[in-house]
């Protein structure tokens, strides 16, 4: 059961079961643009003296992924409790390690599902809440990888052209808090949860050393999976029908992302 049919049937619940609790609510629309950075790993068997691709003697390569994100989200609040979206945009990829691949804005897919499990009937609103989210995109470049072998001479180096295509689908669980505040508006923050599902294929292409295509596949995944959140979304007008939202992330990556919230 895929994340998008389980958010599907939330939704059919909800209505089928809820009608009040979900008309009480209404749709909203987010346009966001980002940056991240994030440390992977790739990881799998390669021939000898590929040294580019991993490290002959562990299997592994790091690297710093870099990206930039231009999402469009549409989601719709059921009450004060639940909120379902999905996202849909262009996502470009840069790491430089990897043969410094770096691939051109492609598209990208995502949703989420959030829940305030409570909300204090307090002035300050304060809230706990979960954000499971999922985003998954594609990223192809040319790149020049080097290989050493052993030659007449001693160790002999050459390049090979390669078409390299790396997918990308991460997954985010944000266990936080939210407030209302008289001047930071709707802070909010916590601790988040990610995982890197991702692949890379490179195929070699044939040249004057060997006359066939030549593919290696490893798998890509983070390094890290545990950070912090934080952020606040910044209404124009006491309706809240408006408004800037400013979202910071760590430590599992570094991301900033700013994004205009439109409630209708």
């Amino acid at each position: 059961m895929t994340f998008a049919f389980r958010v599907f049937s939330t939704v059919i619940l909800l209505s089928l079961f809820f009608p009040d609790f979900v008309m009480a609510g209404g749709p909203y629309m987010e346009f966001g643009v980002g940056v991240s950075t994030r440390d992977v790993v790739e990881e799998g068997l390669t021939d000898q003296g590929e040294t580019t691709l991993v490290d002959p003697g562990t299997g592994v390569q790091k690297g710093d992924a870099d990206s930039t994100r231009i999402l469009a989200e549409i989601g719709w609040n059921f009450g004060d409790r639940v909120e379902v979206y999905g996202q849909v945009g262009g996502v470009d990829l840069k790491i430089n390690e990897f043969d410094d691949f770096n691939g051109d804005l492609d598209i990208a897919l995502g949703g989420g599902l959030k829940v305030n499990w409570y909300t204090s009937p307090s002035p300050s609103r304060l809230a706990v809440f979960t954000d499971i989210n999922a985003l998954t995109f594609q990223s192809k470049d040319t790149v020049s990888s080097r290989f050493v072998v052993d030659g007449a001479a001693g160790p002999e180096s050459f390049f090979r052209v390669a078409d390299e295509k790396i997918r990308w689908t991460e997954y985010t669980l944000k266990m936080g808090v939210s407030m209302v505040h008289p001047i930071l508006d709707r802070p909010y923050g916590g601790i988040r949860l990610s995982k890197l599902d991702g692949s890379d294929t490179v195929t070699f292409r044939a040249d004057q050393r060997f006359s066939t295509a030549d593919r290696r596949k490893l798998d890509l995944k983070e390094d890290k999976n545990f950070g912090l959140f934080a952020g606040t979304t910044l209404f124009f007008d006491q309706q809240e029908k408006a408004g800037l939202n400013l979202e910071l992330n760590v430590l599992d990556e570094f991301s900033f992302i700013a994004a205009f919230r439109l409630n209708f």
